[in-house]
């Protein structure tokens, strides 16, 4: 996949200007209809992958949630605050200079044909209404419509799956011809090269420094730490699916957790939610968007409300390739001013660094697992002393 979305990119920034304009119209409107069809159906996908979710952690783990679930919403909000100091600094050192917009000579691309779908409800309330409804069934024990609910989820994104990832492509493809007519696309594939090697060099580094501090600052047991994670890391990398190395996990912090029963509850629960790959990602990447198509960068009180509804989302991230950055198209619309044209960028720039992403999160699980094993651990000496 990664390979055909760079094929996507590439093709319309060598030979786009060959084509009739009518051509690039034609997949342009294409594209805005495709996105029109994934914003309309992502609010039934994030309530019920929350309703899920939510309903299996809670039946017969409530006790467990309680410390877990704040951990995992805590760490991954603080993560996407670092993403944005990091993307505030450097805007401010020129690293991330912000380049100016283009002006054209020549109107842009008008769609061949306007398509579009009201919706029927918002992301919002389809986030309030997955959280509040998984939380409820599960603590009223209708385990008969939870069992239901997760049947009809599977078979939703089944289809939903099946039916999205050939059209996405496309979604691309024209998106990437409508910036190389307006002479945008070199500028933002040349610019982009410099955001991923510091995404790759801060969320990695942020990470092993995390793991050297829980390590005690001892070198040989921070070297263990790595090498019990680097197979579920490389398994992570290859797959691009945190759950696809969830084995791997699992066994890397049975050798890494002195208490090895705090494995069976971190691990399963954090693997689909507990992402520091994206939550590095998606806003750093979002910001050097809105700055190279010549827009402002979000302000502290902006970036909050994004922050906010980022961290609730990651509740409803589906398991496949990808799946990160579906449920995020929303929320990058609604709270940071997105386009059609940025959301297909965006989109292709997850998938094609989702290795690289992927990875991030299953060694950041590895890290909190060990961070839930020692919490774990100063509870029950405080419970002793009291």
């Amino acid at each position: 996949m990664p390979i055909i979305f760079l094929f996507m990119l590439v093709l319309p920034a060598l030979y786009g200007h060959l084509l009739p304009e009518v051509i690039t119209s034609f997949f342009y409107a294409l594209s805005l209809a495709i996105k029109e069809c994934i914003i309309f159906v992502l609010p039934f996908v994030i309530f019920s992958l929350l309703y899920t979710s939510l309903g299996r952690i809670c039946v017969g783990s409530l006790r467990f949630l309680i410390p877990i679930a704040p951990l995992i919403c805590f760490s991954n909000f603080i993560n996407t605050l670092l993403s944005y100091l990091l993307s505030s600094c450097c805007l401010k050192i020129g690293i991330l200079s912000v380049v100016p917009f283009v002006q054209q000579n020549h109107s842009s691309v008008i769609p061949l044909f306007s398509f579009s779908l009201p919706p029927i409800i918002s992301n919002d309330l389809a986030l309030l209404a997955g959280v509040l409804g998984g939380i409820a069934s599960s603590l009223m024990k209708f385990n008969r419509l939870n069992a239901r609910m997760s049947m009809i989820t599977e078979k939703f994104m089944k289809y939903f799956f099946k039916l999205l990832i050939p059209l996405m492509p496309l979604f691309i493809f024209g998106t990437a011809l409508k910036l190389n007519h307006d002479e945008m696309i070199s500028l933002i594939l040349s610019k982009y090269l410099v955001v991923m090697e510091i995404f790759v060099f801060s969320a990695y580094g942020y990470v092993l420094l995390q793991l050297f501090v829980l390590s005690g600052f001892h070198v040989g047991l921070w070297i263990d730490y790595l090498k019990n994670l680097l197979p579920a890391v490389v398994t992570g990398f290859g797959s691009m699916s945190s759950a696809a190395a969830l084995p791997l996990s699992i066994k890397a912090a049975e050798a890494n957790l002195q208490n090895k029963d705090n494995t069976a509850i971190i691990v399963p629960l954090s693997v689909n939610i507990h992402l520091v790959g994206d939550c590095f990602f998606i806003p750093f990447v979002a910001v050097a968007m809105l700055t190279s198509l010549g827009q402002d960068p979000p302000n502290i009180s902006m970036y909050l409300a994004f922050a906010i509804h980022f961290v609730i989302a990651k509740f409803a991230v589906a398991a496949v390739p990808g799946g990160g950055i579906l449920v995020m198209l929303p929320i990058l619309q609604n709270y940071l001013g997105f386009n059609a044209d940025m959301l297909g960028l965006i989109t292709a720039l997850y998938v094609l660094f989702d290795p690289f992403i992927t990875a991030c999160n299953v060694m950041g699980n590895g890290s909190l697992a060990i961070i839930f094993d020692k919490v774990t651990k100063i509870g029950k000496l405080v419970q002793k002393r009291n």
